[in-house]
């Protein structure tokens, strides 16, 4: 039988940083997919209530294709959301595709006292080919979600 390899402390060291550098990769590359499934399937649904609003999955229509993206199903006509001018249909996104945590982030932001903004891109006027209608920036400030 063989004796097990043996590593010296710099042979060690180099292994653990190959090893840490793996996972720092990793961790880059998945975090942020990560988030966006945690707020979307979490996060969004515990808070609807609070702000007015249901997230899910929002029918987009365009250049005789169909599918489905994450997005504004409805907004109560009282609640913080409609108060800051979103509308069901509404699909937020960011360059990095992660809408539904810029609107988790924008909305801590505002329960701390900042002014933030989200941008969405509305499903029904990006469907009828209202391009300009459809991108839109939302505002969100303190007291618009009644801090």
């Amino acid at each position: 039988m063989r004796a097990p390899i043996r590593l010296g402390s710099s042979q060690l060291a180099i292994v653990g940083s190959g090893v840490g550098t793996v996972l720092a990769v990793l961790w880059i590359a998945f975090m942020p997919q990560l988030e966006e499934l945690y707020v979307r399937e979490s996060v969004l649904p515990r808070i609807a209530d609070r702000y007015g609003f249901q997230f899910g999955m929002v029918q987009v229509r365009r250049d005789g294709e169909s599918y489905l993206s994450p997005g504004i199903v409805s907004v109560s006509p009282d609640g913080a959301f409609a108060r800051m001018g979103v509308r069901a249909g509404d699909l937020p996104f960011a360059f990095h595709g992660n809408g539904a945590a810029t609107i988790y982030h924008a909305l801590l932001a505002a329960e701390h006292g900042r002014t933030t903004e989200f941008e969405v891109v509305n499903a029904d006027d990006w469907s009828a080919g209202r391009d300009r209608a459809a991108f839109r920036t939302i505002r969100v400030e303190p007291q618009a979600i009644g801090r």
